[in-house]
């Protein structure tokens, strides 16, 4: 079964949500991830790292986004 230990983001705007619950092999799931945009325009850059029981056991997934002024 896969674990995901640990989900870790590049600041306190992103905010990642993961299952607790092993996931079966074959099996799925998600890890939702909220940036809140307030303040912030241009390009924005956010790392989420990944810590789980597999191989490599860190994975690190970038976010990119243009954040435009209303």
């Amino acid at each position: 079964d896969l674990i995901i230990s640990q989900v870790n983001s590049s600041c306190g705007c992103t905010v990642p949500k993961f299952p607790k619950e092993p996931i079966p092999p074959g099996g799925e799931d998600y890890i939702k991830v909220s940036f809140d945009s307030s303040g912030r325009t241009g390009v924005q850059n956010k790392a989420v790292t990944v810590v789980t029981n597999g191989q490599p056991n860190q994975t690190v997934i970038r976010i990119k986004a243009m954040v435009l002024k209303p």
